[in-house]
């Protein structure tokens, strides 16, 4: 049995439609490892829960490149494998620690075409319980049907 792969066309989607809500538990090897590994961000803070503490923080916490491929990743479970994040920026609030649950929404803002590419505009934001950790916008590329 094949599993079917999901394919999003922009003409299905709808200006002010809501993205499907999406949660991950986040942990420390989240962060250490999104840190460190993904990024080659060495900065304590992101390993080492004592110097963490010594500058204030009461454990490791997420940086802003793991949060932004958090972001990418949301996005792109919604629009499947054609999908393509063309443009990101991203604005940081509350941090994230270990043991955090992060839930992400969204929504469409805008639907357009720049030549035959059907692009999509969408606000999303990843919420942890001490309110929002990331906001995002992003635009989207999507498959047309014709």
């Amino acid at each position: 049995m094949t599993k079917q792969v999901k394919k999003l066309y922009w003409e299905d989607v709808q200006v002010n439609q809501d993205l499907p809500e999406e949660a991950r538990v986040i942990d420390a090897t989240i962060i250490v490892s999104g840190a460190i590994w993904a990024s080659h961000d060495f900065m304590p803070v992101h390993h080492d829960p004592k110097f963490a503490q010594l500058e204030g923080a009461p454990d490791i916490f997420m940086n802003i490149l793991t949060s932004n491929g958090l972001v990418g990743t949301y996005l792109t479970n919604w629009t499947g494998p054609e999908g393509e994040i063309k443009k990101i920026s991203i604005s940081l609030a509350v941090p994230n620690f270990p043991n955090d649950r992060m839930t992400f929404n969204g929504r469409v803002k805008r639907k357009f075409k720049e030549g035959n590419v059907g692009l999509v505009e969408i606000d999303v934001v990843g919420e942890n319980q001490m309110g929002p950790h990331a906001t995002a916008n992003a635009i989207v590329a999507l498959p047309t049907k014709s």
